[in-house]
Protein backbone atom coordinates (compact mmCIF):
# COMPACT_ATOMS: atom_id res chain seq x y z
CA UNK A 1 0.00 0.00 0.00
CA UNK A 2 2.76 2.25 1.02
CA UNK A 3 4.05 2.30 -2.78
CA UNK A 4 1.10 3.18 -3.99
CA UNK A 5 1.09 6.79 -1.96
CA UNK A 6 4.44 7.06 -3.35
CA UNK A 7 6.95 5.89 -1.43
CA UNK A 8 9.97 4.50 -2.55
CA UNK A 9 10.56 0.31 -2.80
CA UNK A 10 12.69 -0.55 0.27
CA UNK A 11 16.07 -1.56 -0.29
CA UNK A 12 15.48 -4.93 1.02
CA UNK A 13 12.55 -5.31 -1.81
CA UNK A 14 13.52 -8.01 -4.08
CA UNK A 15 11.70 -6.30 -6.64
CA UNK A 16 13.14 -3.10 -5.71
CA UNK A 17 10.40 -1.07 -8.17
CA UNK A 18 11.25 -3.88 -11.30
CA UNK A 19 8.67 -5.56 -11.04
CA UNK A 20 8.47 -6.27 -15.10
CA UNK A 21 11.05 -6.96 -15.54
CA UNK A 22 11.14 -9.91 -13.31
CA UNK A 23 8.03 -10.97 -14.37
CA UNK A 24 9.17 -10.53 -18.25
CA UNK A 25 12.32 -12.66 -17.21
CA UNK A 26 10.01 -15.23 -15.02
CA UNK A 27 8.21 -16.34 -18.14
CA UNK A 28 11.10 -17.81 -19.35
CA UNK A 29 10.07 -21.23 -17.56
CA UNK A 30 8.40 -23.13 -19.93
CA UNK A 31 5.35 -25.30 -19.82
CA UNK A 32 5.15 -27.16 -17.60
CA UNK A 33 5.86 -30.85 -18.99
CA UNK A 34 8.68 -29.37 -20.36
CA UNK A 35 10.09 -27.95 -17.53
CA UNK A 36 9.42 -31.36 -15.98
CA UNK A 37 11.46 -32.85 -17.95
CA UNK A 38 14.20 -30.63 -17.63
CA UNK A 39 13.72 -30.80 -13.58
CA UNK A 40 14.14 -34.95 -13.97
CA UNK A 41 16.69 -34.63 -16.46
CA UNK A 42 18.67 -32.43 -14.01
CA UNK A 43 18.34 -34.90 -10.63
CA UNK A 44 19.08 -38.03 -13.16
CA UNK A 45 22.36 -36.68 -14.67
CA UNK A 46 23.51 -33.49 -13.39
CA UNK A 47 22.96 -32.87 -9.21
CA UNK A 48 25.08 -35.61 -8.82
CA UNK A 49 28.15 -33.57 -10.18
CA UNK A 50 27.73 -31.09 -7.16
CA UNK A 51 25.04 -32.77 -4.74
CA UNK A 52 23.66 -29.26 -3.63
CA UNK A 53 19.96 -30.00 -3.68
CA UNK A 54 17.93 -33.24 -2.16
CA UNK A 55 15.36 -34.02 -5.10
CA UNK A 56 12.74 -35.68 -2.98
CA UNK A 57 12.31 -32.42 -0.74
CA UNK A 58 12.99 -29.68 -3.64
CA UNK A 59 10.48 -31.43 -5.82
CA UNK A 60 7.75 -30.98 -3.23
CA UNK A 61 8.69 -27.51 -3.29
CA UNK A 62 8.52 -27.45 -6.66
CA UNK A 63 5.06 -28.55 -7.19
CA UNK A 64 3.40 -26.16 -4.90
CA UNK A 65 5.58 -23.84 -6.53
CA UNK A 66 3.23 -24.69 -9.85
CA UNK A 67 0.05 -24.25 -7.74
CA UNK A 68 1.17 -20.15 -6.69
CA UNK A 69 2.21 -19.41 -10.25
CA UNK A 70 -0.61 -17.42 -11.20
CA UNK A 71 -0.65 -15.67 -8.03
CA UNK A 72 0.85 -11.96 -8.72
CA UNK A 73 1.47 -11.47 -4.92
CA UNK A 74 3.86 -14.36 -4.64
CA UNK A 75 6.21 -12.33 -7.26
CA UNK A 76 6.79 -10.18 -4.42
CA UNK A 77 7.66 -12.90 -1.85
CA UNK A 78 11.91 -12.75 -2.24
CA UNK A 79 11.58 -16.99 -1.59
CA UNK A 80 9.41 -17.13 -4.19
CA UNK A 81 11.04 -14.65 -6.63
CA UNK A 82 14.65 -16.56 -5.71
CA UNK A 83 13.00 -19.71 -6.06
CA UNK A 84 12.12 -19.32 -9.78
CA UNK A 85 15.16 -18.10 -10.16
CA UNK A 86 16.68 -21.84 -8.85
CA UNK A 87 14.28 -23.35 -11.25
CA UNK A 88 15.16 -21.38 -14.47
CA UNK A 89 19.50 -22.15 -13.21
CA UNK A 90 18.09 -25.96 -13.71
CA UNK A 91 16.51 -25.67 -16.72
CA UNK A 92 19.54 -23.33 -17.90
CA UNK A 93 22.23 -26.86 -16.72
CA UNK A 94 19.96 -29.34 -17.72
CA UNK A 95 19.55 -28.40 -21.60
CA UNK A 96 23.41 -28.69 -21.33
CA UNK A 97 23.45 -32.79 -20.79
CA UNK A 98 20.04 -34.28 -23.13
CA UNK A 99 20.09 -36.97 -24.87
CA UNK A 100 20.32 -36.65 -28.18
CA UNK A 101 16.33 -37.69 -28.66
CA UNK A 102 15.22 -35.86 -25.50
CA UNK A 103 17.18 -32.66 -27.12
CA UNK A 104 16.09 -33.16 -30.46
CA UNK A 105 12.32 -33.25 -29.12
CA UNK A 106 12.72 -30.20 -27.34
CA UNK A 107 14.03 -28.67 -30.12
CA UNK A 108 10.86 -29.46 -32.14
CA UNK A 109 8.27 -28.76 -29.64
CA UNK A 110 9.95 -25.28 -28.27
CA UNK A 111 10.94 -24.22 -31.88
CA UNK A 112 14.65 -22.81 -31.04
CA UNK A 113 18.26 -25.13 -30.24
CA UNK A 114 18.79 -26.37 -27.08
CA UNK A 115 22.06 -24.54 -27.12
CA UNK A 116 19.88 -20.98 -27.47
CA UNK A 117 17.43 -22.47 -25.01
CA UNK A 118 19.59 -22.65 -22.63
CA UNK A 119 21.18 -19.32 -22.56
CA UNK A 120 17.49 -17.94 -22.63
CA UNK A 121 17.08 -19.77 -19.42
CA UNK A 122 20.46 -18.95 -18.18
CA UNK A 123 19.77 -15.33 -19.33
CA UNK A 124 16.42 -14.48 -17.70
CA UNK A 125 17.64 -16.27 -14.32
CA UNK A 126 20.44 -13.77 -14.51
CA UNK A 127 17.93 -10.53 -14.79
CA UNK A 128 16.29 -11.89 -11.57
CA UNK A 129 19.37 -12.35 -9.49
CA UNK A 130 20.24 -8.86 -10.12
CA UNK A 131 17.18 -7.73 -8.45
CA UNK A 132 17.82 -9.79 -5.61
CA UNK A 133 19.67 -7.95 -2.71
CA UNK A 134 22.35 -10.01 -0.80
CA UNK A 135 21.06 -12.03 2.14
CA UNK A 136 17.89 -11.95 0.78
CA UNK A 137 16.19 -15.13 -0.50
CA UNK A 138 18.14 -17.11 2.32
CA UNK A 139 19.71 -20.71 0.89
CA UNK A 140 18.02 -20.54 -2.72
CA UNK A 141 20.02 -17.13 -3.63
CA UNK A 142 23.11 -18.92 -2.89
CA UNK A 143 22.32 -22.24 -4.55
CA UNK A 144 21.06 -20.92 -7.78
CA UNK A 145 24.75 -18.70 -7.91
CA UNK A 146 25.87 -21.69 -7.40
CA UNK A 147 24.55 -23.51 -10.43
CA UNK A 148 25.49 -20.08 -12.32
CA UNK A 149 28.90 -21.10 -11.55
CA UNK A 150 28.08 -24.92 -13.40
CA UNK A 151 26.14 -23.42 -16.05
CA UNK A 152 29.14 -21.37 -17.03
CA UNK A 153 31.38 -24.04 -16.70
CA UNK A 154 29.86 -26.07 -18.77
CA UNK A 155 29.72 -23.24 -21.38
CA UNK A 156 33.75 -23.45 -21.17
CA UNK A 157 33.93 -20.54 -19.70
CA UNK A 158 36.15 -20.74 -16.68
CA UNK A 159 36.85 -16.64 -15.97
CA UNK A 160 33.11 -16.12 -15.33
CA UNK A 161 32.54 -19.28 -13.73
CA UNK A 162 34.78 -18.54 -11.07
CA UNK A 163 33.62 -15.20 -10.46
CA UNK A 164 29.68 -16.90 -10.39
CA UNK A 165 31.66 -19.65 -7.68
CA UNK A 166 33.02 -16.22 -5.43
CA UNK A 167 29.22 -14.76 -5.26
CA UNK A 168 27.93 -18.49 -4.26
CA UNK A 169 30.86 -18.39 -1.20
CA UNK A 170 29.76 -14.37 -0.55
CA UNK A 171 26.32 -15.04 -0.33
CA UNK A 172 26.46 -17.99 1.74
CA UNK A 173 28.92 -16.71 4.02
CA UNK A 174 26.48 -13.57 4.54
CA UNK A 175 24.10 -16.17 5.39
CA UNK A 176 26.03 -17.92 7.73
CA UNK A 177 26.37 -21.12 6.15
CA UNK A 178 30.64 -21.21 6.68
CA UNK A 179 29.58 -20.70 10.60
CA UNK A 180 27.36 -23.93 10.67
CA UNK A 181 25.08 -22.11 12.88
CA UNK A 182 21.75 -23.97 14.14
CA UNK A 183 19.34 -21.25 14.57
CA UNK A 184 15.71 -21.21 15.67
CA UNK A 185 14.07 -20.62 12.19
CA UNK A 186 15.41 -24.23 10.74
CA UNK A 187 15.56 -27.62 11.44
CA UNK A 188 17.90 -29.97 11.10
CA UNK A 189 17.40 -30.72 7.47
CA UNK A 190 17.94 -27.40 6.46
CA UNK A 191 21.51 -27.42 8.30
CA UNK A 192 21.86 -30.06 6.58
CA UNK A 193 20.85 -28.67 2.82
CA UNK A 194 23.10 -25.68 3.98
CA UNK A 195 26.17 -28.35 4.47
CA UNK A 196 26.14 -30.12 1.12
CA UNK A 197 26.53 -26.56 -0.77
CA UNK A 198 29.36 -25.69 1.42
CA UNK A 199 30.69 -29.12 1.35
CA UNK A 200 30.53 -28.58 -2.78
CA UNK A 201 31.90 -24.90 -2.52
CA UNK A 202 34.60 -25.89 -0.13
CA UNK A 203 35.57 -28.81 -2.67
CA UNK A 204 35.70 -26.59 -5.55
CA UNK A 205 37.05 -24.09 -4.15
CA UNK A 206 40.29 -25.94 -2.95
CA UNK A 207 40.95 -27.41 -6.48
CA UNK A 208 40.39 -24.11 -8.45
CA UNK A 209 42.31 -20.79 -8.33
CA UNK A 210 43.62 -18.78 -5.30
CA UNK A 211 41.22 -20.36 -2.92
CA UNK A 212 38.17 -17.92 -2.42
CA UNK A 213 37.41 -19.96 1.33
CA UNK A 214 39.46 -18.79 4.73
CA UNK A 215 38.26 -20.32 7.21
CA UNK A 216 40.02 -21.75 10.57
CA UNK A 217 36.84 -23.75 11.41
CA UNK A 218 35.66 -26.26 8.67
CA UNK A 219 31.57 -26.58 8.60
CA UNK A 220 30.98 -30.75 9.75
CA UNK A 221 30.63 -32.52 6.57
CA UNK A 222 27.15 -33.80 5.26
CA UNK A 223 25.06 -36.66 6.43
CA UNK A 224 24.61 -39.27 3.80
CA UNK A 225 21.73 -41.08 5.56
CA UNK A 226 19.37 -38.18 4.08
CA UNK A 227 19.08 -40.25 0.71
CA UNK A 228 18.84 -44.19 2.60
CA UNK A 229 15.28 -43.79 3.73
CA UNK A 230 13.80 -46.37 1.62
CA UNK A 231 16.70 -47.43 -0.28
CA UNK A 232 19.32 -50.01 0.30
CA UNK A 233 21.69 -48.79 2.75
CA UNK A 234 24.45 -50.55 0.83
CA UNK A 235 23.55 -48.88 -2.32
CA UNK A 236 26.14 -45.83 -3.37
CA UNK A 237 25.56 -42.32 -2.85
CA UNK A 238 26.75 -40.09 -4.26
CA UNK A 239 26.79 -37.46 -1.43
CA UNK A 240 29.36 -40.00 -0.37
CA UNK A 241 31.53 -39.29 -2.85
CA UNK A 242 31.36 -35.92 -2.04
CA UNK A 243 32.05 -36.26 1.58
CA UNK A 244 34.93 -38.09 0.14
CA UNK A 245 36.16 -35.46 -2.00
CA UNK A 246 36.08 -32.53 0.58
CA UNK A 247 37.91 -34.89 2.75
CA UNK A 248 40.98 -35.01 0.31
CA UNK A 249 40.85 -31.26 -0.10
CA UNK A 250 40.79 -30.82 3.48
CA UNK A 251 43.53 -32.82 3.90
CA UNK A 252 45.87 -31.66 1.39
CA UNK A 253 44.84 -28.03 2.35
CA UNK A 254 46.30 -28.94 5.94
CA UNK A 255 49.57 -27.20 6.87
CA UNK A 256 51.80 -25.69 3.95
CA UNK A 257 51.47 -25.61 0.05
CA UNK A 258 52.95 -28.38 -1.36
CA UNK A 259 56.72 -28.39 -2.22
CA UNK A 260 59.79 -30.81 -2.34
CA UNK A 261 59.79 -30.55 1.79
CA UNK A 262 56.52 -31.83 2.27
CA UNK A 263 55.37 -33.74 -1.34
CA UNK A 264 55.73 -37.27 0.10
CA UNK A 265 53.73 -36.86 2.66
CA UNK A 266 51.34 -34.77 0.72
CA UNK A 267 51.56 -38.21 -1.86
CA UNK A 268 51.31 -40.57 1.23
CA UNK A 269 48.08 -38.74 1.93
CA UNK A 270 46.04 -39.16 -1.27
CA UNK A 271 47.41 -42.59 -1.25
CA UNK A 272 46.34 -43.84 2.08
CA UNK A 273 42.68 -41.77 1.03
CA UNK A 274 42.43 -44.06 -2.27
CA UNK A 275 42.78 -47.05 0.00
CA UNK A 276 40.21 -45.93 2.68
CA UNK A 277 37.87 -45.46 -0.17
CA UNK A 278 34.64 -48.00 -0.50
CA UNK A 279 34.75 -51.01 -2.46
CA UNK A 280 32.28 -49.45 -4.86
CA UNK A 281 34.40 -46.43 -5.63
CA UNK A 282 37.78 -48.27 -5.45
CA UNK A 283 40.52 -47.75 -7.78
CA UNK A 284 42.02 -50.89 -8.53
CA UNK A 285 39.24 -53.93 -8.68
CA UNK A 286 36.09 -51.61 -7.98
CA UNK A 287 33.05 -53.46 -7.09
CA UNK A 288 31.07 -52.82 -9.85
CA UNK A 289 27.61 -54.68 -9.02
CA UNK A 290 25.49 -51.65 -8.91
CA UNK A 291 27.18 -49.85 -11.68
CA UNK A 292 23.84 -50.91 -13.61
CA UNK A 293 22.01 -48.41 -11.65
CA UNK A 294 24.05 -45.87 -9.85
CA UNK A 295 26.52 -44.07 -11.22
CA UNK A 296 29.76 -45.09 -9.27
CA UNK A 297 33.12 -43.96 -11.45
CA UNK A 298 32.04 -40.80 -12.35
CA UNK A 299 31.02 -39.19 -9.25
CA UNK A 300 34.58 -39.52 -7.80
CA UNK A 301 36.75 -38.51 -10.97
CA UNK A 302 37.76 -35.27 -9.37
CA UNK A 303 38.76 -37.07 -6.38
CA UNK A 304 40.99 -39.41 -8.56
CA UNK A 305 42.44 -36.34 -10.64
CA UNK A 306 43.47 -34.84 -7.61
CA UNK A 307 45.68 -37.58 -6.92
CA UNK A 308 47.88 -35.72 -9.95
CA UNK A 309 46.97 -32.15 -9.42
CA UNK A 310 49.15 -31.29 -6.59
CA UNK A 311 52.47 -32.67 -8.61
CA UNK A 312 54.85 -30.57 -11.10
CA UNK A 313 57.27 -33.15 -11.61
CA UNK A 314 59.71 -31.15 -13.89
CA UNK A 315 60.70 -28.89 -10.47
CA UNK A 316 61.86 -32.09 -8.53
CA UNK A 317 63.69 -33.27 -11.74
CA UNK A 318 65.34 -30.12 -11.99
CA UNK A 319 67.81 -30.67 -8.62
CA UNK A 320 68.97 -34.13 -9.85
CA UNK A 321 67.82 -37.62 -10.22
CA UNK A 322 68.51 -38.58 -6.74
CA UNK A 323 66.36 -42.00 -5.17
CA UNK A 324 64.01 -39.70 -3.70
CA UNK A 325 62.97 -38.26 -6.83
CA UNK A 326 63.45 -41.28 -8.70
CA UNK A 327 60.33 -42.81 -6.00
CA UNK A 328 58.48 -39.92 -6.39
CA UNK A 329 58.46 -39.93 -10.02
CA UNK A 330 57.27 -43.63 -9.84
CA UNK A 331 54.52 -42.70 -7.53
CA UNK A 332 53.41 -39.84 -9.84
CA UNK A 333 53.35 -41.77 -12.66
CA UNK A 334 51.22 -44.81 -11.00
CA UNK A 335 48.61 -42.13 -9.57
CA UNK A 336 48.45 -40.64 -12.88
CA UNK A 337 47.64 -43.86 -14.50
CA UNK A 338 44.98 -44.97 -12.15
CA UNK A 339 43.65 -41.32 -13.14
CA UNK A 340 43.66 -41.98 -16.39
CA UNK A 341 41.97 -45.25 -15.95
CA UNK A 342 39.05 -43.94 -14.70
CA UNK A 343 38.98 -40.77 -16.93
CA UNK A 344 38.23 -43.14 -19.62
CA UNK A 345 35.45 -45.03 -17.92
CA UNK A 346 33.88 -41.81 -16.92
CA UNK A 347 34.21 -40.87 -21.14
CA UNK A 348 32.38 -44.01 -22.26
CA UNK A 349 29.58 -43.46 -19.77
CA UNK A 350 29.11 -39.82 -20.52
CA UNK A 351 30.03 -39.27 -23.96
CA UNK A 352 27.72 -38.33 -25.74
CA UNK A 353 25.03 -37.06 -23.38
CA UNK A 354 27.03 -35.22 -20.86
CA UNK A 355 30.14 -34.24 -22.84
CA UNK A 356 29.81 -30.82 -21.69
CA UNK A 357 30.54 -32.39 -17.88
CA UNK A 358 33.84 -30.27 -17.69
CA UNK A 359 35.79 -33.28 -16.19
CA UNK A 360 34.73 -35.58 -19.57
CA UNK A 361 37.37 -33.65 -21.37
CA UNK A 362 39.70 -32.14 -18.69
CA UNK A 363 40.53 -35.69 -16.70
CA UNK A 364 42.40 -37.11 -19.63
CA UNK A 365 43.85 -34.29 -20.76
CA UNK A 366 45.21 -33.30 -17.46
CA UNK A 367 46.45 -36.42 -16.84
CA UNK A 368 48.39 -36.56 -20.51
CA UNK A 369 49.84 -33.63 -20.21
CA UNK A 370 51.82 -34.31 -17.28
CA UNK A 371 52.90 -37.92 -18.82
CA UNK A 372 53.67 -35.96 -21.97
CA UNK A 373 55.87 -33.51 -19.88
CA UNK A 374 57.58 -36.17 -17.86
CA UNK A 375 58.26 -38.39 -21.45
CA UNK A 376 59.45 -34.68 -23.05
CA UNK A 377 61.76 -34.54 -20.04
CA UNK A 378 62.80 -37.88 -20.46
CA UNK A 379 65.37 -37.58 -23.40
CA UNK A 380 67.35 -40.89 -22.50
CA UNK A 381 64.02 -42.61 -22.37
CA UNK A 382 65.43 -44.33 -19.15
CA UNK A 383 63.94 -42.83 -16.41
CA UNK A 384 59.88 -42.68 -16.86
CA UNK A 385 58.29 -46.55 -15.44
CA UNK A 386 55.69 -48.23 -17.01
CA UNK A 387 56.49 -46.55 -20.90
CA UNK A 388 54.00 -48.49 -22.47
CA UNK A 389 51.14 -47.78 -20.19
CA UNK A 390 52.51 -44.27 -20.19
CA UNK A 391 52.22 -44.35 -24.21
CA UNK A 392 48.62 -45.95 -24.29
CA UNK A 393 47.46 -43.50 -21.40
CA UNK A 394 48.42 -40.30 -23.66
CA UNK A 395 46.95 -42.57 -27.00
CA UNK A 396 43.47 -42.90 -25.00
CA UNK A 397 43.58 -39.17 -23.89
CA UNK A 398 43.74 -37.96 -27.51
CA UNK A 399 41.22 -40.35 -29.25
CA UNK A 400 39.08 -38.76 -26.45
CA UNK A 401 39.60 -35.60 -26.90
CA UNK A 402 39.32 -36.20 -31.04
CA UNK A 403 36.08 -37.23 -30.20
CA UNK A 404 35.17 -34.05 -28.05
CA UNK A 405 37.04 -32.09 -31.07
CA UNK A 406 33.91 -30.05 -32.84
CA UNK A 407 31.96 -31.66 -29.75
CA UNK A 408 32.63 -29.11 -27.14
CA UNK A 409 34.82 -26.25 -26.53
CA UNK A 410 36.94 -28.37 -24.08
CA UNK A 411 37.70 -31.13 -26.75
CA UNK A 412 38.98 -28.00 -29.49
CA UNK A 413 41.39 -26.54 -26.99
CA UNK A 414 42.47 -29.85 -25.34
CA UNK A 415 42.55 -32.13 -28.95
CA UNK A 416 45.00 -28.55 -29.77
CA UNK A 417 47.53 -28.86 -26.53
CA UNK A 418 47.55 -32.50 -26.25
CA UNK A 419 48.68 -32.88 -30.22
CA UNK A 420 51.07 -29.96 -29.93
CA UNK A 421 52.93 -31.86 -26.47
CA UNK A 422 52.65 -35.46 -28.58
CA UNK A 423 54.80 -33.90 -31.36
CA UNK A 424 57.34 -32.80 -28.88
CA UNK A 425 57.57 -36.13 -27.02
CA UNK A 426 60.55 -38.21 -28.57
CA UNK A 427 59.38 -41.65 -29.76
CA UNK A 428 60.48 -44.83 -31.23
CA UNK A 429 59.02 -45.45 -34.54
CA UNK A 430 56.37 -48.45 -33.36
CA UNK A 431 55.23 -45.90 -30.70
CA UNK A 432 54.36 -43.35 -32.92
CA UNK A 433 52.16 -45.85 -34.83
CA UNK A 434 50.51 -46.98 -32.02
CA UNK A 435 49.66 -43.32 -30.73
CA UNK A 436 48.67 -42.78 -33.93
CA UNK A 437 45.86 -46.04 -33.72
CA UNK A 438 44.48 -45.01 -30.56
CA UNK A 439 43.89 -41.50 -31.50
CA UNK A 440 42.17 -42.55 -34.62
CA UNK A 441 39.81 -45.63 -33.30
CA UNK A 442 40.77 -46.10 -29.40
CA UNK A 443 42.84 -49.12 -29.60
CA UNK A 444 45.92 -50.63 -30.91
CA UNK A 445 47.12 -53.43 -32.42
CA UNK A 446 50.14 -53.79 -30.24
CA UNK A 447 49.60 -54.90 -27.23
CA UNK A 448 51.64 -52.96 -23.73
CA UNK A 449 53.12 -56.08 -23.29
CA UNK A 450 54.46 -56.60 -27.07
CA UNK A 451 55.19 -52.95 -27.08
CA UNK A 452 57.02 -53.19 -23.71
CA UNK A 453 59.49 -56.26 -25.38
CA UNK A 454 60.11 -53.32 -28.54
CA UNK A 455 61.21 -51.10 -25.80
CA UNK A 456 63.33 -53.15 -23.58
CA UNK A 457 67.59 -51.68 -23.53
CA UNK A 458 68.49 -53.97 -26.73
CA UNK A 459 66.76 -51.68 -28.73
CA UNK A 460 68.24 -48.46 -27.45
CA UNK A 461 70.22 -47.47 -30.53
CA UNK A 462 66.59 -47.30 -32.19
CA UNK A 463 65.50 -44.81 -29.81
CA UNK A 464 68.44 -42.75 -29.62
CA UNK A 465 69.02 -42.82 -33.77
CA UNK A 466 65.46 -40.23 -33.53
CA UNK A 467 67.29 -38.34 -30.87
CA UNK A 468 70.47 -37.56 -32.17
CA UNK A 469 70.46 -33.78 -31.37
CA UNK A 470 69.86 -34.50 -28.00
CA UNK A 471 72.13 -38.19 -26.74
CA UNK A 472 74.78 -36.17 -25.41
CA UNK A 473 72.47 -34.82 -22.79
CA UNK A 474 71.97 -35.74 -19.50
CA UNK A 475 68.36 -35.62 -18.09
CA UNK A 476 69.73 -36.56 -15.11
CA UNK A 477 71.42 -33.42 -14.33
CA UNK A 478 70.31 -29.89 -13.75
CA UNK A 479 72.40 -28.53 -16.88
CA UNK A 480 70.90 -30.77 -19.30
CA UNK A 481 67.38 -30.49 -18.21
CA UNK A 482 68.01 -26.78 -19.23
CA UNK A 483 69.59 -27.97 -22.43
CA UNK A 484 66.64 -29.91 -23.51
CA UNK A 485 64.42 -27.03 -22.45
CA UNK A 486 66.75 -24.53 -24.67
CA UNK A 487 66.65 -27.25 -27.60
CA UNK A 488 62.61 -27.45 -26.95
CA UNK A 489 61.95 -23.81 -27.23
CA UNK A 490 64.54 -23.23 -30.16
CA UNK A 491 62.94 -25.70 -32.38
CA UNK A 492 59.64 -24.06 -31.80
CA UNK A 493 59.68 -20.91 -30.60
CA UNK A 494 56.05 -20.08 -30.44
CA UNK A 495 55.48 -23.71 -28.18
CA UNK A 496 54.98 -22.18 -24.79
CA UNK A 497 53.83 -18.75 -26.24
CA UNK A 498 50.58 -21.17 -27.33
CA UNK A 499 47.04 -19.60 -26.79
CA UNK A 500 45.43 -21.58 -24.33
CA UNK A 501 42.11 -20.09 -24.87
CA UNK A 502 39.20 -21.23 -23.02
CA UNK A 503 41.74 -22.98 -20.36
CA UNK A 504 43.64 -19.75 -19.92
CA UNK A 505 43.32 -19.24 -16.00
CA UNK A 506 42.49 -22.70 -14.78
CA UNK A 507 45.64 -24.15 -16.44
CA UNK A 508 49.39 -23.40 -18.02
CA UNK A 509 52.50 -24.82 -18.75
CA UNK A 510 53.79 -24.47 -15.02
CA UNK A 511 51.34 -26.91 -14.22
CA UNK A 512 53.17 -29.72 -16.04
CA UNK A 513 56.40 -28.43 -15.36
CA UNK A 514 57.01 -26.81 -18.80
CA UNK A 515 57.47 -23.23 -18.81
Amino acid sequence: MVHMLGYMYAKNDALFGSIMLVIQASRAVSPRPYTDMLLKNFFDNVNHHYGILHQPSFMAVYVDWWSERRDAQSLRRPSAVALTCLILRICANSTQFLSPHASSQLEIDLGDSTQNLSKTYHDAAQIISSFLSPGTGGLLIAQQLFLAATWHKGQADFVKSWHELGAAVRQSQEIGIHRDVFSDEMNEFDLEIRRRLWCALYTWDSFNRPPIIQSEAPVPLPNPGLDQSGADPNAPSYIVAKILECQLARQLGEGDRVDRSNLQSKIACVEKWMLSLPPVFSIVNPDKCWDGSYMTQVILVRSILTSCQIFSTTNHLETGLDSETTMLIHQVVNLSLKAMSISKDTFDFCFPQQAKYYMVAFCPFDNAALLSSLLIHDVNGTVIPRRSEVIYAIGQALHISHRLRGCTKMGDITWSILSTLKRRINLYPTEKIVLEELKSIGKANITTQALNSILEPANDDLFHSINESSSHLHSESHEGLRSVENILAADDSEFLEMDLGILDGVWNWDRVGLY
